[in-house]
């Protein structure tokens, strides 16, 4: 008689239901520790790998809420091909969930190779800013010293000069700089910036501008919009051109900042 193809029975442990019990293990060492499937909790737990986009086993891992994780930061070790996806926002909802995740933000190239995102700003309502709904403006203070230096010459003589010097605190920039001079006869205002002191200048001053005084106009004004490198001092030449001595005044202000 031929061979033939025949089926053996499975047969398992005694069981009271009957029951076939599979294990599932390693084919080539299943007696190796760690080599079997472990069952707890009615779940199978197993290690679950795929290749990476180098064709190299690697472990799927999860996120503490189940959802795989993806890892955007380019590395050209372990990360030569991150993960991209686009942003996508929820609609305005008192309470957001994936159903209203449906709204995707734009753009456009920007200067120096950056990408813009583009928004627009609304009340928080929703409403957008014009004319008949302007957005609210507050004044604050700035976040800087205000500086108010006064000095009065006494008897300057003919022809004599005052100076009148502001020495900014270690380390500070000066901003905003102004200056009232006055004299109750003519006289000669002179405003001078100290020279920076990286360049070893310290202690040598620039004309930056000068003004005069009239019998119609005793008092002037000095600007300087420019912020002054940092320890940079101000100062004040005060010239008397009247023909007996006289007091020269003046006033230096502006903000120190770091």
């Amino acid at each position: 008689m031929s061979d033939y193809d025949s089926q053996l029975p499975v047969r398992s442990k005694q069981d009271i239901d009957e029951r076939v019990l599979v294990k599932f293990q390693d084919g080539d060492d299943p007696s190796g520790t760690g080599k079997t499937v472990e069952v707890s909790e009615k779940k199978a737990h197993i290690r679950s790998f795929n290749k990476d986009s180098d064709g190299v086993d690697q472990e799927v891992l999860l996120s503490q809420e189940g959802h795989s994780l993806t890892n955007g930061d380019y590395d050209a070790t372990t990360n030569k091909r991150p993960s991209s996806q686009g942003l996508v926002v929820s609609d305005r909802d008192a309470a957001p969930s994936e159903s209203t995740m449906n709204k995707r933000p734009t753009a456009v190239a920007g200067e120096d190779d950056s990408v813009c995102v583009d928004i627009a700003l609304h009340d928080g309502d929703g409403q957008k800013y014009d004319e008949d709904n302007p957005i609210p403006v507050y004044v604050a203070e700035p976040p800087a010293d205000e500086i108010d230096d006064y000095d009065q010459s006494v008897a300057v003589a003919k022809d004599g000069e005052a100076n009148h010097d502001y020495v900014t605190t270690a380390g500070k920039r000066f901003k905003s700089i102004e200056a009232d001079c006055s004299a109750s006869g003519k006289a000669r205002f002179e405003l001078q910036i100290e020279d920076l002191i990286l360049t070893g200048g310290a202690g040598t001053f620039t004309t930056a501008m000068v003004k005069f005084n009239s019998t119609a106009n005793p008092n002037v004004t000095f600007k300087y919009a420019k912020p002054l490198e940092a320890d940079v001092g101000v100062r004040i030449v005060k010239k008397n051109l009247d023909n007996q001595p006289q007091d020269l005044y003046s006033q230096i202000r502006g903000l120190e900042i770091t």
